[in-house]
């Protein structure tokens, strides 16, 4: 075999597997696209679930001590997504509620999407 012979054949050989790889990609895109909308779906399901949680925990123990007022007033003292997360770790220290961790993620996720809407 010569060194032109031998140079199309592997220009052939890599060609043939690109196509291949176009082909499967071309041909899996469509699953790949419907996984991603699946697990978009899960998550905006996940965070309906927290806020809803979030509510119900937030209204049976924090409205003991205020209103919601305190999260729209003009000098409240959380401005980030960190200082609502603190609060009400402070907040639950101090009604000994008994907050777990994911009790407070789901207060937090409640309030920030409720009142305060800071960027994590």
């Amino acid at each position: 075999m010569n060194d032109f012979t031998e140079l199309t054949s592997k220009t052939a050989k890599h060609g043939m597997a690109i196509t291949l790889l176009v082909v499967v990609g071309i041909l899996t895109s469509p699953i790949l696209a419907a996984d991603k909308a699946e697990s978009s779906k899960d998550t905006a399901t996940n965070v309906a679930k927290s806020v809803a949680k979030g509510k119900a925990l937030h209204d049976a123990k924090c409205f003991g001590c205020h209103d919601t007022r305190q999260y729209t007033r003009k000098n409240r003292i959380v401005h980030t997504y960190d200082d609502l997360h603190s609060r009400v770790e402070f907040c639950d220290a101090n009604l000994n509620a008994g907050f777990t961790f994911d009790d407070m993620d789901d207060i937090v996720s409640y309030l920030n999407t409720e009142f305060y809407k800071f960027k994590k």
